[in-house]
């Protein structure tokens, strides 16, 4: 028995740096919430997202820990659940939003790593970064002022930031994005933003 502890703490360290290979900040915790091991990524989210990474784990989130909370006090409470719970973190400072992925540990995994409870990924959300407006309307036949919303609507915006952004009214940038969407053959703000967002933009000046 002696043995076994360190063989499990190394097996959840293990499994936390290949997460950690692959660009995701990774967790191994065990069933009270304590963190068994971490990888580097996740380490460097603290203090902004995590605290007291070492003891009881915490998120700076009000709202996300007490998420985490409930999923594990209703694994006590019923030897299994969900067993993957997402959910948005929020942090100040104006920083990105995050995701957080919490997969509880079933089956030969959670024998392989006896004690532990569950693995939590968090993923920070990178801004997407506008694509070209002039090659956007070349490639649909959009004016100069439909480019500006399409190009706004990948990277994230909202129609009231938009319009604020060149000072018109929502219900210009409304019309326009409908017309982007004619031009495009989207049928939703969201189809929108993954058609334009799933091509690469070389910029337009060469």
């Amino acid at each position: 028995m002696t043995r076994a502890a360190p063989e499990r703490r190394q097996h959840a360290r293990v499994l936390a740096h290949l997460f950690g290979m692959i660009g995701l900040a990774a967790a191994v915790l065990g069933t009270s919430g304590q963190v068994l091991a971490a990888n580097r990524l996740f380490h460097a989210l603290a203090p902004g997202i995590v605290r007291h990474v070492r003891a009881r784990l915490r998120l700076t989130d009000e709202v996300a820990d007490r998420l985490v909370g409930e999923a594990f006090s209703l694994r006590r409470a019923h030897s299994r659940g969900d067993s993957v719970h997402c959910f948005p973190i929020r942090w100040g400072d104006g920083a990105s939003p995050a995701i957080g992925h919490l997969i509880a540990l079933q089956g030969s995994a959670r024998d392989t790593l006896s004690g532990a409870s569950g693995i939590l990924l968090i993923a920070p959300l990178q801004p997407r970064p506008e694509p070209d407006r002039l090659l956007l309307q070349r490639l649909f036949d959009l004016s100069p002022a439909e480019a500006r919303v399409a190009s706004g609507i990948v990277a994230g915006r909202t129609i009231q930031a938009i319009a604020e952004d060149f000072s018109v009214s929502r219900e210009t940038v409304r019309s326009q994005l409908k017309t982007v969407l004619a031009k495009t053959g989207s049928k939703r703000q969201l189809d929108l933003a993954v058609l334009l967002a799933a091509l690469s933009f070389p910029s337009a000046q060469s």
